[in-house]
């Protein structure tokens, strides 16, 4: 038993049991004899959404991923607003992140569901394994990045705990502040965030990537501003969107989006849609390979025809990037055509879903 504790960082895993506990705890105990006020809601909600989007815009798709590219102004923020997080310096999280995707699901994953759920979760970061930062020479560039590396705990302190008292204070209420403002929030953040790594490699929808544990919740893409459509996220990882349909809950994709309006951000990277419809084939390919062998010559056939949809689409995009001038009519044409192979993928796309549907039932 005391072999296995001394596997974990005391310090570190005191802090992290500490904040939920007292959250249950104290939490009920200050409302119970102080009631709420409306300023301790708005704190906690506000509080959320920054960190939230510092470690979803800023960590991960902008320094992990680099999926677009920003204004050193939003890189400022974004580093203030994911320190607010309290989930470690943005090298230490980008290098572990990278390493993440990388070895996924192998013995160098440093969060791998393999290891089990509570290891995935928050175990891995209690541990007192040595952390070596590395794949990340991008960011150290970054005058953000090197600031924070500095002056890390300080900026977390301050703006987590000492900056919700002081507004508590302003409306005579500073434990209500620091309660709702600081020790609630960073532990609803705390773990929104991880479950991203636990929860959506343990339950979810596989629709890009069969051979990965990275599986899309649209429960999880509510708690944490769009991060839960993660088996989308692990087969395009360089997308800055995670939920890439219109009606998918990805606040920060909206962001990043609205930003780019005033030149905020730039350079947007987003998957090729014929891409993106060739994974979802070949994994309900897989999905009826695994199921039944009574419709391999249907499937075979649906698949071949829209795989070369795909292929013609590919080929003309490049065709039409490669004209130097492409007038209005020759761009409606393209669009057109565009339009007409895609609705023809989709339709292979429902009839191979079917057959999947069928052979299930089978």
């Amino acid at each position: 038993m005391f072999k296995k504790l001394k596997e974990y960082n005391l310090l570190i895993s005191s802090f992290l049991i500490l904040l939920p506990l007292l959250s249950l705890i104290v939490l009920p105990l200050y409302i119970i004899n102080n009631g709420i006020v409306w300023q301790e809601p708005v704190i906690l909600a506000v509080g959320w959404i920054l960190s939230g989007l510092g470690i979803t815009v800023g960590y991960h798709r902008l320094f992990a991923h680099r999926s677009f590219r920003s204004h050193y102004l939003i890189e400022w923020l974004l580093m203030l607003y994911g320190t607010m997080a309290i989930q470690n310096t943005i090298l230490n999280w980008c290098s572990d992140h990278r390493v993440h995707h990388k070895k996924l699901d192998t013995e160098d994953d440093p969060y791998s569901i393999k290891k089990g759920f509570f290891h995935a979760h928050m175990g891995w970061i209690m541990k007192n394994n040595v952390t070596l930062i590395k794949g990340v020479k991008d960011l150290q560039a970054k005058k953000a990045v090197v600031f924070q590396e500095k002056y890390y705990w300080i900026i977390a302190i301050l703006l987590s705990f000492v900056f919700p008292l002081l507004i508590g204070s302003l409306y005579g209420r500073p434990w209500g502040g620091l309660i709702w403002g600081g020790i609630v929030r960073v532990t609803l953040v705390h773990h929104f965030t991880w479950f991203i790594n636990s929860l959506c490699h343990y339950i979810g929808e596989k629709k890009y990537d069969l051979n990965t544990s990275a599986r899309d919740s649209w429960v999880m893409a509510i708690l944490t501003f769009g991060e839960g459509y993660h088996n989308f996220h692990h087969k395009f990882q360089w997308d800055y969107r995670n939920g890439i349909k219109w009606y998918n809950f990805d606040p920060s994709k909206w962001f990043i989006k609205i930003l780019s309006i005033f030149r905020m951000t730039y350079d947007l990277k987003q998957a090729k849609e014929y891409r993106i419809l060739k994974a979802q084939i070949n994994t309900i390919n897989e999905n009826i390979k695994s199921c039944s062998n009574n419709f391999l010559v249907d499937y075979k056939r649906v698949t071949q025809k829209a795989l070369s949809r795909i292929q013609y689409w590919e080929k003309m995009e490049k065709k039409y990037n490669s004209f130097s001038n492409l007038n209005d009519y020759k761009l409606l044409v393209y669009k057109n055509k565009c339009r007409v192979i895609k609705l023809k993928i989709y339709n292979s796309i429902n009839t191979l879903e079917l057959m999947l549907l069928k052979c299930k039932r089978a």
